[in-house]
Parts: C-alpha cells; sequence; structure tokens
C-alpha cells in the first residue's frame, strides 16, 4: 500500500511539473510565475493536450518523433540499441506499476515471464548504451546541445529559483540517475534469483528492486523531457 500511494503521488508530480514547465514556455517571461491564473490556464492547456491524444495521428506523430530523434542521435546499426532498450524499458516499465497499483498478488504467469525477458535485454542494451552516450553526460562535455542539435534548448527554467539553469545539469541528472538506478535493478534482479540469501535478504531485494524502478521511472520522465523532446513542443 505504501508503495503503491508513494510511487503514484511522485510519477504524477513530476508529471505535472514537467507539463507545467512545458506550458510556461508558452507563456512571456513576466507570466512565468506561479498563480491562479496560470494554473487555471495550465489546467485549460494540459486538458487540450491530453485530448490531442485520443486521436491515432497523434501517436503517429510522436512515434515518428521518436524514432527521428533515435536516427539523430545514434550512429548507424547502434540506434537498434537504444530502440531495444527504449522497448524493453517500455514494457518492465508499464507492467511493473500495473501490475504494483492494480494486481495485490503482483507479477506472475506469461507477462512476468515476459519481465524477465525483457529485463535481460534491457540490462544488456542498457551497458551498450553507456559505452556509447557515458562521455556526453560528463562534466564539461556540454551535453546535448554540444552536438549542435537545434532542438535541445541551452536552458532549463526553475519555476522555484525563478531562473534559467543550464540544461546540461538536468541531463546529466537524468541519465545517470537512469543509469544507477537500473544498476540496482539489475543487481537486485539477480540477488532474488541466486540461492545463496536468505529470506530477510530476499524481501530486501525485492523493495529496493521496487523503488528503484520508481526512481528509473523518474529519471526516464525527466530525460525524455530535458533530453529528447524538444523545448517548445507539447502543445
Amino acid at each position: 500500500m505504501l508503495f503503491g500511494i508513494g510511487s503514484f503521488l511522485l510519477i504524477v508530480a513530476l508529471g505535472l511539473r514537467l507539463t507545467f514547465g512545458r506550458y510556461l514556455n508558452h507563456l512571456k517571461e513576466d507570466q512565468k510565475k506561479l498563480s491562479a491564473e496560470a494554473l487555471k490556464g495550465y489546467f485549460n492547456w494540459l486538458g487540450g493536450w491530453g485530448k490531442s491524444y485520443l486521436k491515432l495521428s497523434r501517436w503517429d506523430k510522436s512515434l515518428d518523433y521518436f524514432i527521428s530523434w533515435g536516427q539523430k542521435s545514434y550512429r548507424s546499426w547502434t540506434v537498434w540499441i537504444f530502440y531495444a532498450l527504449a522497448l524493453s524499458y517500455l514494457y518492465l516499465s508499464l507492467s511493473g506499476i500495473f501490475f504494483a497499483w492494480f494486481i495485490s498478488r503482483g507479477l506472475f504467469g506469461f507477462p512476468l515471464l515476459l519481465h524477465v525477458a525483457c529485463g535481460g535485454l534491457f540490462a544488456v542494451s542498457l551497458m551498450a548504451v553507456l559505452f556509447l552516450r557515458a562521455r556526453i553526460y560528463l562534466p564539461l562535455s556540454g551535453g546535448e546541445g554540444s552536438k549542435g542539435a537545434p532542438e535541445v534548448a541551452p536552458d532549463f527554467y526553475c519555476l522555484a529559483l525563478n531562473r534559467y539553469l543550464p540544461r546540461i545539469y538536468f541531463q546529466a541528472a537524468s541519465f545517470w540517475l537512469f543509469v544507477l538506478a537500473g544498476f540496482f535493478l539489475i543487481l537486485s534482479t539477480l540477488g532474488s534469483m541466486l540461492p545463496y540469501f536468505n529470506f530477510p535478504a530476499q524481501i530486501l531485494f525485492f523493495n529496493l528492486h521496487r523503488w528503484s524502478a520508481v526512481i528509473s521511472i523518474l529519471a526516464a520522465m525527466l530525460a525524455l523531457d530535458v533530453i529528447i523532446v524538444k523545448p517548445g513542443q507539447a502543445g
């Protein structure tokens, strides 16, 4: 119960913050503040944005954009590593969250078998992506913007501070947090599968796996916002 409520609130809170930031990008500088008028406009904007995804064309456009971003960011055949990571993680996150929130028994049956199979693909592709992309998010690397990609803005607006912060900070944070959470996901899975640990240790691995999954989802959401999707998009 605690995990279900906590994970739901964290995911929803970050989703609202990121989409609110997207909404602020449509406003003038003097209007970028937290106010009743801004919140009213945000919820109207959010409703219209959500309704747009009821149309199949919107999903097609989003998928085309995602595929195009992968082709621009990864060279030649390595783009398939990124696609493998994205697809395996999509199933892992959706299946894990769905069964954690709505099925008291948890994962079982064929969804569990597919979850394990996708976990292996995720582990391999994560290591490969780390090898291919880690240098971009190292200190002084410049991040995605260093390659001169026009879809990446140099700054990220921070509502709490009412100022712009270098986007590379958030790009690096989302990338390395996702990688770190991925490592804990892999280690907790291996630990729970090995016959060398007692029952309390298995419970520890189980809880570590679930909360690492939540952290990875939060990191993936942030990465989607600051790395992949253009700053002016989502309107």
